[in-house]
């Protein structure tokens, strides 16, 4: 059977920018999408929204229920991943935010660099400064994802097209669909097994395949790992009446079939220690909302309308907002604990006390636990041995996580940029090394 150079496991932002990483690489490689014929039905409100909207099935796999309440998680199961659905935000961190500093990037300069390669080819709007607030806050355009350079206005299919033109511009590459279901070292490479008989080998292998992905494709192909760890920021939700008295009308600023209209963050130097994201109701699309209140996706193309702007919901993310998850691959559900104390928030409180204030009236709220959407920090087996020196062992070196799995600490702002350099940071530390075949 044929042994290719490189198999990269994973068709999300990660494996994007594995693929930008891997342009000029003239080895053979295999892409293995994650993609699947049987996607699980149902999933978050948004995810039935855009599915909707987008007239194609939600395509979500590796369902994990979560303690208490909280709806369950998914992981994304299409060329895209789950970009196509909210990963729109792409932010650069700070210099003094968590980047990720390490052998594979080791300066900030580095880190700025590997952003600006990975987005190059991509549209991204937004990311300017409006004006200065009071209280130390500040607001901006969002900074969007809305589609490529070749298709700008694509809007939630840019990152399955950005890839799809990725591939093309590889000279030996092999697509498969489907997920990996366990991973084997063999004597020179490793095998991906993919179910159905299907089976792929290859000398390196990055995976790519989202945090929770790639924590089920870990579980199930080493048999030590008896629990697994990440974790998420589950941010509070605020909505907000009379916001206009700070921030000036909706119209203003939103940004037209745009749900998120405006950024508000609080920074200290180089770190950013609150980001908000302000929604314009009358962007986001009917079925949303009607989604969201148990009936069904409807209306497909109708926006809710300016009439609905007079309540506007905020995110907001602090350093207190992130969410410890455990779970055991034979257990039925994942636990879910704050990663911080249980004392009052201060930087939330600020806040509040800047919009009452100003005469806002709000009523707080906080995002279920794995609905955050920024999993990080992977860990395997029960004393916690992060997941690089865990693959490093298991598979003798030939086998590199690459997704927001290695990132082990994550600021405020969304992190899927940052994932992202890291990604193709390292896919390029490995092609470069010596020994590399």
């Amino acid at each position: 059977m044929r042994v290719f150079d490189v198999a990269l496991i994973g068709a999300g932002p990660a494996g994007y920018a594995a693929l930008t990483a891997l342009r000029s690489f003239s080895g053979s490689v295999a892409v293995i999408t994650g993609a699947t014929p049987d996607p699980l039905k149902g999933g978050p409100a948004k995810v039935v929204s855009v599915a909707f909207e987008r007239q194609k099935p939600a395509c979500l796999a590796d369902r994990l229920p979560v303690s208490g309440d909280a709806p369950p998680m998914y992981a994304a199961a299409e060329v895209g991943g789950l970009a196509n659905y909210w990963g729109k935000q792409l932010q650069v961190y700070g210099s003094d935010d968590p980047w990720g500093q390490s052998l594979f990037l080791k300066t900030w300069k580095a880190y700025k660099a590997a952003c600006d390669a990975v987005q190059a080819d991509l549209e991204v709007i937004g990311g300017t400064q409006q004006k200065s607030l009071d209280s130390d806050f500040e607001a901006s355009a969002p900074r969007l994802l809305v589609g490529t350079k070749d298709a700008p206005d694509s809007q939630l299919n840019a990152m399955a097209l950005a890839i799809e033109k990725r591939l093309q511009e590889i000279t030996s590459v092999e697509v498969l669909s489907g997920r990996v279901q366990q991973i084997e070292a063999e004597q020179d490479y490793l095998r991906l097994d993919l179910g159905g008989g299907t089976q792929v080998r290859a000398r390196r292998v990055f995976l790519a395949a989202g945090v929770l992905g790639t924590a089920a494709a870990l579980a199930r192909s080493i048999p030590e790992v008896s629990e697994i760890g990440f974790r998420d920021h589950a941010p509070y939700t605020i909505n907000c009446f009379r916001l206009d008295r700070i921030l000036g009308p909706t119209y203003s600023y939103a940004n037209n079939g745009n749900f998120n209209a405006l950024t508000v963050t609080m920074k200290n130097g180089g770190r950013c220690d609150l980001f908000a994201s302000v929604y314009a109701v009358s962007q986001a699309p009917i079925s949303l909302l009607t989604t969201n209140f148990g009936l069904g996706p409807h209306f497909r193309g109708r926006r809710i309308g300016r009439i609905f702007d007079f309540v506007q919901p905020i995110r907001l993310w602090t350093p207190k907002t992130q969410v410890q998850f455990r779970h055991c691959p034979k257990a039925s559900q994942t636990e879910a604990t704050p990663t911080l104390d249980k004392e009052p928030d201060p930087t939330l409180r600020q806040f509040q006390d800047w919009l009452t204030a100003h005469g806002v009236r709000t009523k707080l709220g906080q995002t279920a636990p794995g609905q955050g959407f920024h999993y990080h920090r992977l860990t395997l087996g029960a004393d916690h041995s992060g997941v690089d020196d865990v693959v490093e062992s298991a598979f003798s070196g030939r086998l590199r996580v690459i997704d927001a799995s290695c990132l082990q600490t994550i600021g405020c702002p969304p992190h899927t940029l940052t994932a992202m350099a890291q990604a193709y940071a390292r896919v390029r530390h490995d092609l470069d090394r010596p020994n590399h075949h």
